[in-house]
């Protein structure tokens, strides 16, 4: 007899995947306004919340009493009206003005065309993504090169 090595088997390493679902739950807007932050649950509170919330406080202020949002076209009174929207809403919620640096105004003017443009291409890349599925069951061509022809509908009765 031959001297065959013997047949290699295939080492196969099984990875196991465990799913762990988590639920997340997030308190309501009127009850994140409604945080009293002098209490002691309040200063835990702020050790956690980011400057990013009170940021939001002082832009909706802006927004209430001016109907828009801070204008590149009026940047320097939009941006000394944010600086006293800040010393009053920070007061009046009770927390330090050192929350929120003082060259804050100069993240609160920008267009959003370019923002929309990335929104779009990513919304139009889903829709082709979309059309893809559904064009193969009906005939079309994987590629999305023909449009789908969709069933009749019945009557209705």
């Amino acid at each position: 007899m031959e001297d065959r090595p013997d047949a290699k088997k295939a080492k196969l390493d099984f990875v196991e995947t465990t799913m762990v679902k988590k639920r997340m739950t997030f308190c309501l807007l009127k009850e994140a306004f409604g945080i009293t932050w002098s209490t002691e649950k309040g200063q835990a509170a702020l050790k956690r919340t980011t400057p990013d919330y009170f940021l939001l406080r002082v832009l909706l202020k802006f927004r209430t009493e001016k109907g828009r949002d801070p204008a590149l076209q009026a940047c320097v009174e939009d941006a000394e009206t944010l600086l006293q929207t800040r010393r009053g809403v920070l007061a009046s919620l009770g927390v330090g003005a050192d929350l929120i640096p003082d060259n804050f105004t100069s993240c609160c003017f920008s267009e959003m065309a370019s923002v929309c443009a990335v929104v779009g291409g990513v919304l139009g890349q889903e829709i082709v993504k979309v059309k893809k599925i559904l064009v193969s069951p009906w005939g079309g061509t994987p590629c999305g090169a023909s449009s789908p022809r969709l069933p009749a509908r019945p009557p209705h009765q």
